[in-house]
Order: C-alpha cells, then sequence, then structure tokens
C-alpha cells in the first residue's frame, strides 16, 4: 500500500499526464499485476515498450509514458536540433534508448551490465528496428575488468556491490572506463544519462580524456557534492533542473523530481538558440532568450 500511494503522488506531480488518467492507468495495471497478465507491450512516446513482469519502470510508463517528461522532451529536443551520439549509462530496458533513438540522425549507445536485463533492452531495440543503437552489456567505472553486481528481481535498484559489502544474490560482469568503451567504438559523446545506483563517482573516474567532451549530463546522483566537485572541474555547470514546456532550466526541482542536468560551460550559449533560459542562474552562467 505505501507504494501503492508513492506512486499516486508521483503521477499527481508528474508533467506528462492528467492525474485522473494516469491514475485510472495504474488501477488498470494493479488488475492486470492481479491477474499475472504478463508479458504485455506499452507506448512510450512514440516507440513501444516490452515488459516481461511487473515492476518500477514499467509501472511508471504505463501511468505516466515519459515519466521523466521534461529531461526526456530535453533530450529529444536536443537531439532532433543538432543530432550527435547519446550515451545511455544504465539503460535498464531501454525507456531512454527508445525515446532518444526516435530521432534518426541521433546516434545511441546504450549500456546495461544486467544480462537479463540487457536481453530485454536488445529486445526493444530489435522491436522498435532502432538500426541507430549499439547495446553494451557491460558495466562502466574507473577500470577495466569485472566486477560484482547485484541480481535482485527488481531490475531498477541492481548495482555495483561496494567493496567488502556481503549479503544477496550476486553475479560477475564485466566492466569498463567510459574513455576506453568511446575510443573502441570511435564515439565522442555529446549528451550521457547516468543511472548506476551510487557508483557515480567510480563512473566518472573513468571519463579520462572525454572529461570534458560532453555538451550535457543527466546524472541520478547529481545532489552528491562529489559529483558536483567532478562536474564543476571538468567545466560543467550545475545542477540544473530543465521545466520543458516553459523552457527554462532553474535551481530549483520540478513537481515531480527529475535527475539533475549539469550544462558544459562551452554549450551553454547554444541553448539559447533553442529558446532555452536559465533563472535563479549561477555565477558562471549568463544566458537569457534573444
Amino acid at each position: 500500500m505505501s507504494q501503492f500511494l508513492k506512486t499516486i503522488q508521483q503521477i499527481v506531480h508528474c508533467d506528462s499526464v492528467e492525474p485522473f488518467h494516469g491514475i485510472r492507468r495504474h488501477l488498470h495495471w494493479q488488475v492486470r499485476k492481479a491477474l499475472h497478465r504478463f508479458p504485455c507491450e506499452l507506448p512510450i512516446s512514440g516507440s513501444r515498450l516490452y515488459v516481461d513482469r511487473p515492476g518500477g519502470v514499467a509501472a511508471l510508463v504505463n501511468a505516466m509514458g515519459e515519466y521523466d517528461f521534461n529531461n526526456m522532451r530535453f533530450l529529444k529536443c536536443l537531439l532532433s536540433s543538432m543530432g550527435g551520439t547519446f550515451i545511455d549509462v544504465g539503460a535498464n530496458i531501454g525507456v531512454y534508448t527508445l525515446i532518444a533513438s526516435e530521432v534518426a540522425n541521433a546516434q545511441v549507445v546504450s549500456i546495461e551490465p544486467h544480462p537479463t536485463t540487457f536481453a530485454l533492452l536488445k529486445e526493444n531495440v530489435q522491436l522498435n528496428v532502432r538500426h541507430n543503437v549499439s547495446c553494451m552489456n557491460v558495466a562502466l567505472s574507473y577500470r577495466d575488468g569485472e566486477l560484482q553486481f547485484t541480481d535482485y528481481q527488481e531490475r531498477a535498484v541492481n548495482r555495483v556491490v561496494s567493496s567488502g559489502e556481503g549479503g544477496g544474490s550476486k553475479l560477475r560482469v564485466a566492466s569498463r572506463r567510459f574513455d576506453a568503451l568511446c575510443r573502441e567504438l570511435s564515439v565522442v559523446p555529446d549528451f550521457v544519462k547516468i543511472d548506476v545506483e551510487g557508483h557515480e563517482c567510480e563512473l566518472l573516474e573513468g571519463f579520462g580524456d572525454f572529461r570534458a567532451g560532453a555538451k550535457i549530463i543527466l546524472i541520478e546522483g547529481g545532489e552528491k557534492q562529489e559529483v558536483q566537485n567532478w562536474m564543476k572541474a571538468a567545466g560543467y555547470t550545475g545542477p540544473w533542473f530543465v521545466h520543458f514546456n516553459d523552457k527554462v532550466l532553474t535551481t530549483g526541482r520540478q513537481r515531480r523530481s527529475e535527475d539533475p542536468v549539469f550544462i558544459h560551460s562551452g554549450f551553454v550559449s547554444q541553448l539559447s538558440y533553442l529558446n532555452f533560459d536559465f533563472i535563479g542562474q549561477r555565477a558562471d552562467t549568463r544566458v537569457s532568450r534573444a
């Protein structure tokens, strides 16, 4: 009941769906769960998402569609306007990947370490016939090698296991540095989404020479001081929060919080050409709509 009420609260504060419709969809989802009506396909943006069982990501997509409405629309707007390479780190079953790959001239690299989740990610890419996506079954970290990874039933919370951490089901996954993977694929990242459940600093350490290469980084855990220190040292301004319908980035969160966005200082001025303003500006950012 607690999780149900939390989801209802998210729906009410979400920008992607009217509360009545979102709650109605979520109630239908509860019926689907009770009747074990899986697998199924869910609409999201201009794509279809195959889900084999109920879970956090699937429930949000069912109720809200583009559940990270502001960040997802922002990313798609950027790719539609200028193309480029999007790297989806911690892709899960492919929600961000599918939305980004709807832009035909975008190149998408989708990274998911867990083998079962990775299989569903690939299935979703194939279901939507996205030839501009490369899927990589690997964890990104500060070194090449192997890491322990959790093996929970709820896929959205699986993560790299911290040193000395015990208990729970685990498996071994391959690990790569971000810079090594980019060189292997011959890509320069333009836009990066990071969702690695607490492994942010180790991943960022692996950026190496690519640390200032991205224009925008969307990162879960961006409120952590060590993440913000890395971003500042690499030349990024933030954290910002996108309010897409108003075409503004602010220092204040959305009604339903989405992940912080960091913008490289060399890209800040270009956002004005896409009619985005900054409100609550930081000292190193001076942009207004022309």
